[in-house]
């Protein structure tokens, strides 16, 4: 069973997502096989999400390019997972995830002409301080 499988597995078992929805992604992976770039292809290459707060990180995610090219399949499940909240933030300062094309940014990273920084916001808010967000490939 592969690494992707497994972790939506754990995802259904853990709550983050409901059996219907790890189901879907399921399938999704099923499905993306066919169409799958080869491992090595996309050996040891991440989309790197680093959100930090003064000295503090707030997150720091790394999502594998191949767990994310099945990802761009299921966008819309998995905006849901999303606050509404932070969405909201987002599309205050112009950022709207529903406007972005993820299979055609996921098809310039295939071709090589998306490498390094696709994000780097740096703001100064006086409640939470200095926060930068980066994310970029690697």
């Amino acid at each position: 069973m592969s690494d992707g499988k497994i972790k939506i597995l754990e995802m259904v078992q853990n709550g983050t997502i409901s059996a219907t929805e790890g189901l879907e992604l399921l399938r999704a992976i099923d499905d993306n096989d066919s169409t799958a770039v080869t491992s090595s292809q996309m050996s040891g290459r991440f989309i790197r999400i680093r959100v930090s707060s003064g000295q503090h990180t707030k997150v720091n995610v790394n999502v594998p390019l191949s767990l994310l090219k099945v990802a761009t399949k299921l966008a819309d499940v998995g905006l849901k997972f999303i606050p509404a909240e932070a969405r909201l933030e987002m599309e205050k300062k112009g950022i709207n995830l529903q406007e972005i094309n993820f299979e055609e940014l996921m098809q310039l990273i295939d071709e090589g002409l998306v490498d390094g920084k696709l994000v780097d916001v740096d703001t100064d808010d006086p409640k939470e301080g200095r926060t930068k967000v980066e994310i970029y490939v690697e």
